[in-house]
């Protein structure tokens, strides 16, 4: 007889491949989300998702050089990452184009490039891989690399935490004081692209911004407060991966879209609950 405890629990005592899943979404729920909080209070989601698809055609060209080492693939996917926020950036200061208009071109032209490296040199394995991730394949040097982003990621946000937060809720106000706002903006740009790029493993490049919004957005539907949306969305986005993780273990499923779905449906339900508590006021 199948207990609780064998659905629930020993899945990830008895495995270490699913021990290492579910520590490396713990990392990513907790620098990952929180930068996804930011992005939603700025209004700025597409900018995410332009940086979560501009980062294919680095990764890309990274597995056909160097194969599936996953430094190359770090480094290759910052790098793309990178230029995509710089072109874009500068698209946007020096025309009248809007900054998510701006990043909505580039990241069009960097995943059309991505796709079509993929399609003329990566082969079926390596781009189911790159574009949906496996996350119950991650190994010691990739949960590493993922650990270290996570925790340069939680450092920057304790530190200039109130400065994002005024350039979010009054960006006005942040450039009369006189504040760096170029050089913070870079940092975080760079953070979301390095967190995306961590990301890519366990959920895909084409899925990664889910992880890094869904719960932010289910955490905003909940609550009012800045602090409290912080809080809750990293626990939203835990339990998520947790719950998809073990949809993937029993049934068999791709480990990303599993998670995807999971943190999807959670969102929705959370929505949905919302919408009949506003109906039973009225």
């Amino acid at each position: 007889m199948i207990s609780l405890w064998d659905i629930f629990v020993a899945p990830f005592t008895e495995y270490v491949f699913m021990q290492k899943a579910l520590i490396s979404c713990i990392f990513l729920c907790l620098s990952a989300v929180p930068l996804g909080v930011f992005l939603l209070l700025r209004g700025l989601s597409l900018v995410g998702d332009s940086l979560s698809h501009g980062i294919l055609p680095g990764i890309a060209l990274a597995a056909i050089f160097f194969g599936m080492n996953p430094i190359a693939l770090f480094i290759g996917g910052i790098i793309a990452g990178l230029i995509v926020a710089f072109v874009s950036n500068q698209l946007s200061s020096r025309s009248i184009i809007p900054e998510d208009a701006s990043f909505t071109v580039i990241y069009s032209l960097s995943l059309a490039l991505g796709v079509l490296i993929l399609f003329h040199h990566g082969t079926n394995t390596n781009v189911l891989h790159l574009l949906f991730g496996s996350v119950l394949g991650i190994d010691n040097i990739t949960l590493s690399l993922i650990s270290l982003i996570s925790l340069v990621t939680i450092l920057y946000l304790s530190l200039y935490r109130k400065l994002l937060l005024m350039y979010c809720f009054d960006p006005l106000l942040f450039q009369i004081a006189g504040k760096p706002h170029h050089l913070l903006m870079i940092g975080f740009l760079s953070l979301v692209v390095a967190n995306l790029v961590a990301s890519y493993q366990a959920i895909g490049t084409l899925l990664a911004l889910g992880l890094m919004m869904l719960p932010a957005i289910a955490a905003r539907l909940l609550r009012n407060h800045y602090r409290q949306i912080f809080k809750l969305s990293s626990v939203l986005g835990i339990f998520g991966c947790y719950a998809g993780l073990l949809l993937s273990y029993h049934i068999d499923w791709p480990s990303g879209p599993s998670i995807i779905l999971c943190l999807g449906t959670q969102c929705l339900l959370i929505y949905c609950l919302n919408l009949n508590k506003s109906r039973s006021k009225i």
